[in-house]
């Protein structure tokens, strides 16, 4: 692999800017658009047309990019899918990114299925911490929103990666009418297991194309049902803060386990927005609505691109961010399936 170069004054990092005065600082990286679950608010329905394998980036091609990224300000990582534990050998493509200079995390986001048996060697090359994907305490329910059976054995993964240590978030997407009176569960489990339990309300992602405005529960809304419920009343956890966190995430009284909330709906926070994505077809992505991307692929595999000329396209691209969710959300534009959150990575 091409060592990328030194860079010069006008390649620095800040130089990774958008015409909204954005710093990008976050990658996340699909490993694949497979998944062994068929989650409601994700995957479409009936027959689902892959990504041939032959057209997914290989680890080499992955380390290159990062490294060329991490030279223009990157410094966390998330790994995502689809499903990233389906992508064999991942440990081995953790130990190469956590290599690269300026790489200070390391962190994936999974559904928990096959974290059980794969935890153990995913810390040992180095990851620090896991976004859990959980919508539902109930084995008959998680089989309708996740088109799988065996709820207990993510359970049993999410015990074990907390017994191990790692950092643990658990994402949960609340569907007004089909999950929402699971709240308090959610709270209690992120009090009992002392980790954070993150809301997130239902964005027109989905594949299925069931999205619409009034299944998305508010930020407002769960909070009121969370402080109805509970005597130490949450406060922001200032301690933690960063303005560029998609989540605002809050303390119980007592400190034990934490709330968040990812309010892209009614609260959106795209002018913070930090981060950028990489395909798993080895897409440049700015924003989790951009349709095509920008084709870094291609520029390694055809036209045999030097890094140099990988790192002024990326600046290039990255200049063209769009304002966001924000901008669909003003001009009344949301719909369902905007985009397909399996082909993309959250």
């Amino acid at each position: 692999m091409e060592k990328a170069d030194k860079l010069t004054p006008i390649d620095s990092p800040t130089n990774l800017k958008d015409s909204y005065n954005r710093i990008a600082r976050k990658l996340r990286i699909s490993l694949t658009d497979k998944c062994n679950m068929k989650c409601i608010y994700c995957m479409p329905t009936g027959n689902i047309k892959w990504i041939n394998n032959k057209e997914i980036l290989n680890f080499t091609e992955i380390t290159r990019i990062v490294s060329i990224l991490s030279e223009l300000g990157i410094t966390k990582i998330r790994l995502t899918g689809g499903e990233p534990l389906l992508r064999p050998s991942l440990d081995a493509l953790i130990r190469d990114l956590i290599k690269i200079e300026n790489i200070e995390t390391i962190s994936m986001t999974t559904n928990g299925f096959l974290l059980e048996e794969n935890i153990n060697q995913l810390k040992l090359a180095g990851l620090n911490s896991l976004n859990i994907s959980l919508d539902t305490f109930k084995e008959e329910r998680f089989r309708t929103l996740n088109g799988i059976s065996n709820l207990n054995k993510v359970l049993r993964g999410i015990r074990k990666a907390r017994e191990l240590g790692i950092k643990i978030k658990i994402n949960t997407v609340i569907i007004r009418d089909w999950n929402d009176d699971e709240i308090i569960n959610f709270v209690k489990f992120a009090r009992n297991m002392d980790l954070t339990v993150r809301f997130i309300e239902f964005m027109p992602l989905d594949g299925s194309g069931i999205w619409n405005y009034n299944l998305v529960m508010s930020k407002r809304e769960i909070i009121k049902i969370i402080e109805s419920n509970f005597q130490n009343v949450i406060t922001l956890d200032k301690t933690n803060y960063s303005a560029s966190d998609p989540a605002t995430i809050y303390n119980f009284e007592d400190k034990i386990g934490k709330i968040g909330f990812i309010s892209s709906i009614t609260e959106p926070f795209c002018s913070k927005c930090d981060r950028i994505r990489l395909t798993s077809d080895g897409r440049l992505l700015n924003c989790l609505f951009e349709k095509e991307g920008y084709d870094l692929k291609q520029m390694i595999r055809n036209t045999k691109a030097t890094d140099q000329e990988l790192r002024k396209y990326i600046i290039k691209c990255y200049k063209m961010k769009p304002e966001g969710i924000i901008e669909l959300i003003r001009i009344n534009h949301l719909r369902p399936t905007l985009n397909l959150m399996h082909t993309i990575g959250g």
